[in-house]
This record gives structure tokens, C-alpha cells and sequence, in this order.
């Protein structure tokens, strides 16, 4: 606006409310809750009697979620962007060092947490039932290395004429799998998880060896530290896997989804002249905790299926799917 042209008192009245609600956005989620425009976009829709449902299922899933009763409401989402803190890695010592980098360890667990559970706020404004499909991704930023973003979106389902739970259930399993566990008689307690990043510092002495044709690096063999860290590393995140699990009363974990990342840094110092060979590992796994909807049910036999994939371009370049049944 140029500066010989005032603002009228109704424009400033609509700045000063602009900048209320986005004030009253950021306490909401500094506390882990949702912006205001998406808790009110909610709100409205469940108002207005979901006239128009948005998902992300396949055809087939929608169409097998039907089936088993349950009524599409939306597609619902959960983001975090987490900064992470600083970390010290390299040792620079003589000997062997392993440790957990806990700052990295609780920055991802702590952003996952956020996102999940913002996933779950949108299902529960929905007065879902759960939410199916969650598609459950992470990534970082070249242009911001100490940042991760986790992000879930799903599609939040009802049951008409069912009581709802004390919370909605998640599950990243597809419609396919959450129609076929249901089948069986066990029902999606909600996705658990566990992330470990690991830090294995092989020291001066160790990486001489390796590397010394006399002393040993002329021939094959195992480098145990290493090996031992990628160990630990899944122990410690599978172990927060079960802890969630058990928080929620659940039977076990089905569709986990295992990442085990791994770089190998080799460096060395000038003063004194030394060389150096670390690991670093990052373990996540995800998955669904189940429970059992009754003791005594019984698992259909399975029916052999055969599919095949037709390679004709259908009308619009899309392939499709043969399935004969037995």
C-alpha cells in the first residue's frame, strides 16, 4: 500500500483479527494440537453431515471398506517439522567407542509422536471410528541438515450405529489388509513405532589394523564393532516398538516396515598423523498393533488366489490386475 494512502479502520479491525487467530494457531500448536483453519474446516464438515468424502483408498479399498460396513469420512493429516539438536559424534580416540545419539534418537521419535498424534486429533473432530491407509513418511532438507518432517495421512473411517472408542484406532495397513484382518477376527489398535540413530567410533588403533596389510587387513574378516552397532541399534527401537505396542493392550505387531540406514565416514588428523573409520545407523520400524475383537474366533481357511498382471494399456494407459479365485 503506498504510504499516502491509510488504512481504514476496517481493514486494521481485519489485520488485528488476522493476527489473533494466527497468535491462537501457533499456541495450538506449540502444544501439539492442530492450526485453527484445519480444527474449523473439520468442525464444518462434520456439521454439514460429510456430503462429500475425500480419501486416499484405491478403488478396491474403498470398495472392500464398504463392504465390511464402515463409511468413508475424510482424508485426514498430521505434519511435524522437527529441528534437530546438536550432536557429538567423532571421538578421535584410540580405542573403540559406541554410543546412542539421543538427540537425533527422541528429535525423530518426538516428531513422529506430533504428527501421529495431529493425525488422530483431525480423526476424532471427524468422530471417526479410525483412520485406514496411513501412508507414514519422513524426509529431510538439503538446505536445512538439523531439520526432519514427518508427515501421515490417512483416511478416517466410521461405523454407523456404533458407539465410538475412547480414541480413533490407526492403522497404515491398506484397505486389502485391514479388510483380511478383520476376517480373522483381530481389529487395529494403532500404528506404533521406534526410531534409533547409532554412533560406532572405530578408533585409531582398530582402523590401523584394517588397514595394515601386516596387521591384519590382508584378509577377510568381520569388523565386530560395526556389526555389533547395527545390533544395537535395532534392539533399542524395536524395544520402543513393543513399549508402544503394550501401551496399547495390543496382541502383537503386523506390516512392519523396517529402514536400517547406514554411512560409513573415514577421515584422519594431521597432529598426531592418525586415521579414523566410524559407522553411523539409523533403525526405524513401523508397523500396526493389533488386538483380538474375541477370544474363541476362528480363522477362515485361506482360498488360493492366482493373479496376473495384464500388460495392455487400458483406455487411459493404466494396467490392470487378473485375480482367479480357487
Amino acid at each position: 500500500m503506498p504510504f499516502w494512502q491509510r488504512s481504514s479502520p476496517e481493514e486494521k479491525e481485519r489485520r488485528l483479527q488476522q493476527q489473533q487467530a494466527d497468535e491462537i494457531s501457533r499456541q495450538s500448536l506449540e502444544a501439539g494440537g492442530l492450526p485453527t483453519r484445519a480444527s474449523q474446516r473439520l468442525a464444518e464438515e462434520q456439521a454439514a453431515g460429510h456430503p462429500l468424502f475425500t480419501s486416499d483408498l484405491s478403488t478396491n479399498e474403498f470398495l472392500l471398506t464398504r463392504e465390511q460396513g464402515y463409511q468413508p469420512l475424510s482424508q485426514v493429516m498430521g505434519s511435524s517439522i522437527y529441528q534437530v539438536g546438536w550432536q557429538y559424534t567423532r571421538r578421535y580416540t584410540w580405542d573403540t567407542s559406541a554410543q546412542e545419539l539421543g538427540n537425533l534418537s527422541q528429535a525423530h521419535q518426538q516428531a513422529a509422536i506430533l504428527a501421529l498424534g495431529r493425525l488422530e486429533q483431525e480423526a476424532k473432530l471427524l468422530r471417526a471410528h479410525g483412520v485406514i491407509g496411513v501412508r507414514f513418511s519422513s524426509r529431510g532438507y538439503d538446505w536445512g541438515s538439523n531439520l526432519i518432517e514427518y508427515t501421515a495421512i490417512g483416511t478416517a473411517i466410521r461405523l454407523p450405529d456404533t458407539p465410538l472408542g475412547a480414541r480413533p484406532f490407526l492403522s497404515d495397513l491398506s484397505g486389502q489388509e485391514f479388510w483380511t484382518l478383520l476376517q480373522a477376527g483381530y481389529y487395529p489398535a494403532g500404528v506404533v513405532f521406534g526410531y534409533c540413530s547409532y554412533y560406532v567410533s572405530l578408533g585409531s588403533r582398530l582402523t590401523q589394523q584394517i588397514n595394515s596389510w601386516w596387521n591384519g587387513g590382508g584378509y577377510n574378516q568381520e569388523i565386530v564393532p560395526f556389526s555389533q552397532g547395527i545390533y544395537t541399534a535395532r534392539h533399542l527401537a524395536m524395544t520402543r516398538v513393543s513399549t508402544m505396542a503394550q501401551q496399547h493392550k495390543a496382541l502383537g505387531i503386523v506390516g512392519m516396515h523396517i529402514d536400517n540406514q547406514r554411512q560409513v565416514m573415514e577421515y584422519e588428523t594431521e597432529q598426531p598423523p592418525a586415521k579414523y573409520l566410524d559407522l553411523f545407523v539409523h533403525f526405524s520400524a513401523v508397523g500396526t498393533a493389533i488386538t483380538s475383537v474375541k477370544k474363541d474366533h476362528v480363522i477362515p481357511t485361506p482360498k488360493p488366489t492366482l493373479t496376473l498382471t495384464d500388460l495392455r494399456p487400458g483406455r487411459y494407459g493404466q494396467q490392470r490386475e487378473l485375480t482367479f479365485r480357487g
